[in-house]
């Protein structure tokens, strides 16, 4: 309930008699103050602020040590959890794995782009539907969200102009569950942040030791999330801290894998830096030539990687000309060749450009607004086509809305 901002007067006394009369006989206040120096003041004073000073210190430190604590304990336990699969995304995984066993991601969707492209050469509306459905499934199974977007949407399209109301409803349902992950995820990233303010500050209070789990932890959650400059980041903290301790050969092997990351990620002058520190901090010559020339290696095979990715950004343009034509056969031969362009496109190259955690999280409020329409629309769809179990499951992934 909104409580009014518009103050309450206080209450007045009939009774409370009138200042004039109540101090009218009181001594003035110089008449009994005792004369006093300047001086007898001073001592006292310094004291009391001393304590004051003492005592909020004392409290901003409990409350950082608890704070940092709380995260970091959030983050060891995994916290906020991954979202779990669904009983329909569990089922259409199950699926993949009978069907295609033994088989990577990348040549299952290799082989759903092909179904896809026979789909349309066939006019076969139905089978793409089902072709694109699948890849989403299959681009989640390494929790590639922003593929798996792009086929549900594409799904979605098609199975509303065949007016398939079931297949609707469960493209609907798995993009509900897309947006939550998409949620999952940047709170992942956020609290990947905040633990790594708090261990550094634990870094600069002398504390490195108590810091370093954290820290490692910090980067392999960065790492998960495909956000490799923070994982740098936090390599560079316990950089600083091993060399503050004066083990350099930890501090050393803490900056090698912040010159990979840098490198692989597309910031030469950033890893560059590095090698020089490295060099400046006692690293052997030997070593140094051999990083350096991996350094180079990193930034060709970078290069390609964009230079791949521009290609594909062409032949995809070229996909969408020819659909606007009117010609989609011919469009899915060059939305083939994109795909094939990227085969060799590196990670590291694909998430080169990152995110700001105040951002993600900004932006995943559109994705719970996102996955509450969806869910909206599944459950009603689910319930006028008698299935309740798949409404329950529905329903169950609105509860996690916000």
């Amino acid at each position: 309930m909104k409580q009014s901002n518009t103050p309450h007067p206080a209450p007045r006394s009939p009774q409370t008699p009138r200042a004039s009369s109540v101090h009218a006989n009181k001594p003035k206040l110089s008449e009994e103050a005792v004369q006093r120096k300047k001086t007898d003041y001073v001592i006292p004073l310094i004291l009391t602020f001393s304590i004051i000073a003492a005592v909020q210190w004392i409290q901003h430190y409990k409350s950082s040590t608890t704070e940092a604590t709380s995260v970091a304990s959030a983050l060891t336990n995994g916290a906020p959890a991954e979202l779990k699969n669904s009983n329909l995304l569990k089922a259409l995984l199950q699926n993949i794995a009978e069907k295609y066993p033994q088989r990577s991601v990348e040549e299952v969707s290799e082989d759903l782009l092909m179904q896809a492209s026979e789909a349309v050469g066939q006019d076969n509306n139905l089978l793409f539907g089902e072709s694109m459905k699948m890849l989403g499934v299959n681009a989640l199974r390494t929790q590639d969200i922003d593929s798996a977007s792009l086929y549900l949407d594409e799904a979605l399209e098609i199975y509303e102009e065949l007016g398939d109301e079931m297949g609707i409803a469960n493209v609907e349902l798995l993009r509900g569950e897309l947006n939550l992950k998409k949620r999952a995820q940047a709170r992942r990233a956020a609290l990947a942040y905040d633990s790594l303010q708090q261990a550094r500050w634990k870094v600069s209070h002398g504390q490195f030791y108590d810091a370093l789990d954290q820290l490692h932890h910090i980067v392999q959650e960065n790492l998960a999330l495909n956000r490799f400059g923070a994982a740098a980041a936090a390599y560079q903290t316990i950089y600083k801290g091993y060399t503050d301790h004066g083990q350099l050969y930890e501090a050393q092997q803490a900056g090698i894998e912040i010159v990979k990351l840098h490198a692989s990620s597309g910031r030469p002058l950033k890893a560059s830096a590095m090698i020089e520190q490295l060099q400046a901090n006692g690293l052997d010559e030997t070593t140094v030539q051999q990083l350096t020339q991996d350094n180079l290696n990193l930034q060709l095979e970078y290069e390609e990687s964009v230079t791949q990715m521009g290609r594909a950004r062409d032949y995809q343009q070229l996909y969408h000309y020819f659909i606007n034509a009117g010609d989609p056969v011919r469009a899915w031969q060059f939305r083939l060749k994109s795909q094939a362009s990227l085969r060799s496109v590196s990670k590291r190259a694909m998430h080169r450009s990152q995110t700001g955690v105040l951002a993600l999280l900004y932006t995943s409020n559109d994705h719970m607004e996102s996955a509450q329409r969806s869910l909206d629309r599944a459950q009603r769809l689910f319930t006028n086509n008698d299935r309740p179990e798949l409404s329950e499951a529905s329903e169950s992934l609105q509860e996690l809305v916000f």
